[in-house]
């Protein structure tokens, strides 16, 4: 195994498992998906079921690379969410029901926020590497 098997399969781990975890917690997924977005169950559904697949598609050498542009898909797609989290000062907190919920306008997230989104352009540079030819097929 290479060491671009190795990452690939990492990264298709972490976000296949992330994916998981769109349903086994959807209401913290849920509050994340903008107020202007018209359904929030939609939302985490579709990219928690994408990111299963693109996740495990990072696995096989054969479909790679095509997994690979569908996680830069994914990443650019929930970006917005990350965006909305940092403008408006948003926060997840358990409600009395013990479910997550959304706070607009919360008090000392905006730097906890802000780390946040170059964060995606880090795990967007790891994937980008997997959608050459060369990284997808397992050669250097």
């Amino acid at each position: 195994m290479t060491a671009s098997d190795s990452s690939a399969r990492v990264i298709g781990a972490m976000f296949a498992g992330a994916g998981v975890t769109h349903f086994a917690r959807p209401d913290f997924f849920e509050a994340i998906v903008p107020r202007w977005f018209p359904n929030a169950k939609f939302a985490n559904q579709a990219s928690g079921a994408a990111e299963i697949v693109c996740g495990l598609g990072m696995f096989p050498r054969r479909t790679r690379r095509a997994a690979a542009f569908g996680l830069l898909g994914i990443l650019v797609g929930v970006f917005p969410a990350n965006l909305d989290m940092y403008v408006n000062d948003i926060d997840m907190v358990p409600g009395d029901d013990g479910k997550m919920e959304r706070v607009e306008g919360a008090e000392n997230v905006r730097t906890r926020n802000l780390i946040r989104l170059p964060f995606q352009f880090v795990f967007a540079a790891l994937v980008w590497r997997h959608t050459r030819r060369s990284a997808a097929e397992g050669t250097s």
